[in-house]
């Protein structure tokens, strides 16, 4: 398999936003991989899953939700996450689950 390496990226905010913009071709690489042989699991969850059923690679499930933030904690995540060079709702996602990771041991990353 050819090796892909990530595009040049000054800041981790570039490189978040650029796996973020290149989700469906890292996950068609992925695919490829599989179906070459070539994917390797490590210890660590890359956001992706095989499918018991299909056997076939695929996004984490999602489900929208509506949820009310105040103004003034919704600003602050604004001006935070546009000072990292990234989205707020992504930025918010990323808090939540830091705080989830947090609250629950056994996720404790090593």
């Amino acid at each position: 398999m050819i090796k892909k390496t990530l595009a040049e990226t000054r800041t981790e905010a570039e490189e978040a936003r650029w796996f973020e913009e290149n989700q469906d071709r890292l996950l068609r690489l992925f695919e490829r991989a599989r179906k070459e042989g070539a994917l390797r699991v490590g210890g660590k969850s890359v956001g992706i899953t095989i499918s018991k059923d299909t056997g076939s690679l695929r996004k984490p499930p999602s489900q929208k939700v509506m949820l009310r933030i105040p103004n003034g904690d919704l600003e602050r995540a604004r001006r935070q996450a546009g000072s990292k060079g990234i989205g707020y709702q992504t930025y918010i996602k990323m808090l939540l689950r830091e705080g989830l990771d947090r609250e629950e041991p056994s996720r404790r990353r090593a």
